[in-house]
């Protein structure tokens, strides 16, 4: 028998059967129909999570070199390398 994932075909007609039994055949298309809602909007939240993500990494990597040039000239030069510091030594 073909294998969907870990359930065999044979699995999940027992438990299509008992779904069928518990809920009846009115409720299981109202049931099939939330599922999918429930499932587009899982997904849609998902990409919308990785759009953020992504945008935050592309911000920060074109951020990144404009904040190091910032920082490296915000430095204060050290005693040996002013010329303060040289005319004391």
């Amino acid at each position: 028998m073909p294998k969907i994932g870990s359930l065999g075909v044979l699995e999940l007609l027992i438990i299509l059967v008992v779904v069928l039994l518990i809920f009846g055949p009115r409720r299981l298309p109202e049931m099939a129909k939330g599922l999918g809602q429930s499932v587009r909007e899982f997904r849609k939240g998902i990409k919308d999570m990785r759009n953020d993500i992504e945008e935050d990494v592309a911000d920060k990597t074109k951020a990144a070199p404009v904040s190091t040039a910032a920082a490296s000239s915000a430095t204060p030069e050290s005693p040996a390398n002013s010329a303060d510091g040289a005319n004391q030594g």
